[in-house]
């Protein structure tokens, strides 16, 4: 009965992480929404969130440390303990770069924009959120095959973080866009591609979860029996 019951706090536990982003995954999606639009108003709903989003994630990274004094977990159970909070970092800090973006929206409404910039801006936003919200579906099903296509995918945001960066270090001659427009888009290429990352690290948790390997050493193994395939 008394592992029947840490098993069920476990669960409980793992469905408070996945309750977390999947706030923090609308809150991305409102987000991308308010700069396609140029939405100050979607974004002024996220203002406020890192608040709510930290306190989660002190409940949650609590309840583990609870957990861990007051069970003698396996290492299976240790190893679910330990990831889910370094998720939970994760996510709270997705989060709050969030809200960040979202600052820097309605700080700028009403600013001129360089086209050019902001429609990488806009692309980014929406690979970031894109990379995020698989990490988050790769740790849900456990699918440690699907978290080692993540880096790929997030080679892409990589590649549009320099496009972005170049377009602000030197704009096109008669580019548009006020000096504190430029400022901000500069600070939100940065969120953007940290959100990326974020979304990298909660997939490739899984193969730790999983596996008892870090992504680094699972990657160098599956390239090196794919090799041996050849």
């Amino acid at each position: 009965m008394p592992r029947e019951t840490f098993q069920q706090e476990l669960d409980g536990l793992t469905s408070d992480l996945l309750d977390l982003g999947g706030e923090v995954e609308a809150s991305l999606e409102n987000m991308v929404g308010a700069m396609e639009g140029r939405d100050a108003e979607v974004a002024r709903r996220e203002l406020g969130v890192d608040v709510r989003y930290k306190a989660r994630g002190m409940d949650i990274e609590r309840e583990c440390m609870i957990l861990q004094a007051r069970q003698a977990p396996v290492a299976r159970d240790l190893r679910l303990l330990y990831t889910v909070q370094s998720l939970t970092n994760h996510l709270v800090r997705s989060g709050t770069l969030c809200e960040h973006i979202c600052q820097a929206i309605v700080e700028t409404a009403d600013c001129e924009r360089d086209e050019d910039l902001e429609t990488s801006l806009v692309e980014m936003a929406r690979t970031a959120r894109n990379v995020f919200s698989e990490g988050l579906d790769v740790f849900k099903n456990r699918d440690i095959e699907r978290a080692r296509d993540l880096q790929a995918k997030d080679d892409k945001v990589d590649l549009l973080y320099s496009e972005a960066m170049n377009l602000i270090a030197n704009p096109p001659a008669g580019a548009g866009g006020a000096p504190e427009w430029r400022v901000r888009a500069a600070l939100m290429v940065h969120y953007l591609e940290r959100i990326s990352d974020h979304g990298v690290d909660v997939g490739g948790s899984s193969v730790f979860l999983v596996t008892g390997e870090r992504i680094e050493e699972a990657m160098r193994r599956y390239l090196d029996r794919n090799m041996d395939e050849k």
